[in-house]
């Protein structure tokens, strides 16, 4: 129930751009978007004007709107650009890895228009995670896609940066929210390298002007306490504090384990035993080149996200033995650490949980060392996609770590759904949509 609340507090407090925006060059206005997306000639920028914001007046103060962006991609008229953001799924058919690469330049660059100079420094912005993402309405191919951020709220050191995807539905003359996605992004002092506020500087303050202004900043909050309250209950060993698994949670991994038992032992049939999380675990590796840097001279972070989605989707795909899947969304995409160009990267995508027509899959993302391939990989990246499908089956985790990340995995299922019902109504619109 309060999810549900939160998808319609949502969609109720977009943001209404100005009625007049100006056409803005991407590669002055948005330049990590123009650095890293090989389509940014084929997009239309658009914002206030002002190329760099800054601070307005004695206050320091900015609204949303001072340093929006909007980026739309032209669907309906680009061929080109719409065969190079296709995807198989009829209620998702523009790429969701694309969505999220866009997302992690955009919100850069709107951020830096916030923040301008702090006392005579432009200080260093980096990305901290995405988290509160949802697919929210079927997008359509052929229409004309807006990506549209903003700043929600602003701390000392870090910023809340809201992105909404939207598409106009002409039968009706309304705008549809079809996307959405929340950034935190963390502003770092140039000479030092420390956070802001521990060098007694702060990111300018955020005007509220409307109501909805007023919304989407409870709303950031609401968000903050989540993440907070995740990182005070993560099981992940990998977490700062990690808890142990409680009573309630061991028992439903018993459960589990005790039921795999029960099939063999009484038929010795393994066909009706879930598989484990190792039969569909992929990995894929890449060296990190030059050309996939961003303005700071590591690797952009757009790229970790499309090729941890393509692999999430490959992932899913298997495990819905090749039926149609809905990709829905994250639960959250964790920046850990930085990646240099020349590393050598391994994404590894894993079923870590599963209902009948939901399943999760996380991707943890490692740097590893070739002068010793037995060296503990250092973590960088850590996201959890989320996809709909039918008649998944269920997934059993084996090793003790596969047991924590099905725990994780499974108090968002039950907290954050989707509801197999949910996904169950969704699926039967695609079917109605192909006849």
């Amino acid at each position: 129930a309060e999810f549900d609340q939160w998808r319609e507090d949502v969609r109720g407090s977009r943001l209404v751009a100005p009625e007049t925006t100006t056409s803005m060059p991407l590669q002055k206005a948005a330049p990590f978007l123009h650095s890293v997306c090989p389509m940014e000639k084929h997009l239309h920028l658009s914002g206030n004007g002002d190329f760099v914001v800054g601070p307005d007046g004695a206050e320091g103060l900015l609204s949303p709107r001072d340093s929006l962006l909007q980026c739309t991609y032209p669907l309906k008229s680009d061929e080109l650009l719409r065969h190079a953001t296709a995807d198989f799924s009829s209620f998702a058919p523009v790429r969701l890895g694309k969505f999220y690469s866009v997302v992690d330049a955009l919100t850069a660059d709107v951020a830096y228009r916030h923040c301008g100079e702090i006392d005579g420094n432009i200080p260093t912005l980096v990305t901290a995670g995405h988290y509160q993402s949802r697919k929210l309405d079927k997008t359509y191919s052929h229409r004309d896609l807006l990506i549209q951020s903003y700043v929600t709220q602003v701390g000392t050191s870090s910023m809340e940066v809201r992105t909404d995807a939207i598409q106009f539905n002409e039968e009706d003359n309304t705008e549809v929210l079809v996307n959405v996605c929340h950034t935190v992004m963390v502003a770092l002092d140039k000479e030092s390298g420390k956070s802001l506020g521990k060098v007694g500087k702060a990111i300018p303050g955020l005007k509220v002007e409307t109501d909805d202004d007023a919304q989407r900043q409870a709303l950031a909050e609401q968000h903050a306490n989540i993440r907070r309250q995740r990182a005070a209950k993560t099981v992940q060993l990998h977490a700062p504090a990690s808890t142990p698994p409680n009573m309630e949670e061991l028992e439903c991994l018993h459960q589990l384990h005790q039921t795999r038992v029960k099939h063999l032992m009484v038929d010795g049939n393994s066909s009706d035993i879930p598989p484990s999380v190792k039969d569909f675990t992929f990995q894929s590796s890449a060296i990190i080149f030059p050309e996939s840097r961003n303005v700071h001279g590591k690797l952009f972070g757009g790229f970790v996200m499309e090729e941890s989605q393509s692999l999430a989707q490959y992932c899913a795909t298997f495990f819905a033995k090749g039926k149609p899947i809905i990709p829905l969304g994250i639960d959250e995409a964790v920046f850990l650490s930085p990646i240099r160009i020349g590393d050598m990267v391994t994404f590894e995508a894993k079923v870590v949980h599963s209902s009948a027509n939901t399943c999760r899959v996380t991707v943890n993302v490692d740097v590893k060392d070739p002068a010793d391939r037995h060296k503990v990989p250092k973590r960088s990246n850590r996201i959890t996609f989320v996809f709909g499908g039918s008649n998944f089956p269920g997934i059993l985790p084996e090793t003790y770590s596969e047991m924590l990340e099905y725990i994780d995995a499974k108090k968002l299922y039950e907290v954050e759904g989707p509801t197999d019902a949910e996904v169950e109504y969704i699926i039967k619109e695609c079917r109605s949509l192909k006849k």
